[in-house]
């Protein structure tokens, strides 16, 4: 299923693409080269990168397999677009009007920023550590408590500006 997933994804970022290409060769530029990856992983959907000379889109497995045809629909369409501006627009902000235009073109009138599909927890949270001041107790991520072991820093409260102590 998970291969089957990563295929269409890849044919419709394709298909998507070729869509786009009038623009592209209206502008006199040539039909992007994309790498389709599905490695993303968090709360994100999609993502246009372009590095080490080469551009990429990378979508998330995790909240393309609950419902396939809706993130093919949104996402595919949303992270191409992103490429396709780049290319006409390199100055353009990411979902700006010259965005707009794209998915206009790509047959989304009603472009969104950000997704709304159902995101599961992660595997693992950071666990929370109480520390105390003078007027509250207060939990601190693993990362701040890491910090005040190794020596590297200490956290003020921010309400009456004593340091935090751990409890």
């Amino acid at each position: 299923m998970q291969e089957e997933l990563e295929q269409q994804l890849r044919q419709a970022t394709l298909a998507c693409l070729a869509q786009a290409e009038p623009l592209l060769r209206g502008a006199g530029r040539c039909r992007a080269q994309v790498r389709v990856l599905c490695d993303l992983r968090g709360k994100a959907a999609g993502q246009a990168v372009w590095a080490q000379g080469e551009t990429r889109i990378r979508y998330n497995l995790a909240l393309a397999k609950p419902q396939p045809e809706a993130f093919i629909q949104q996402t595919v369409p949303h992270e191409v677009a992103h490429v396709v501006t780049r290319l006409l627009h390199p100055r353009a902000r990411p979902h700006g009007p010259e965005w707009r235009a794209v998915m206009a073109h790509l047959g989304i009138a009603d472009a969104q920023r950000c997704h709304s599909f159902a995101v599961t927890p992660p595997g693992h949270s950071q666990r929370r550590w109480p520390y105390r001041c003078p007027c509250r107790e207060h939990q601190l991520s693993t990362t701040r408590h890491n910090r005040i072991l190794r020596g590297e820093r200490n956290y003020l409260c921010r309400y009456c500006g004593s340091l935090l102590q751990r409890v």
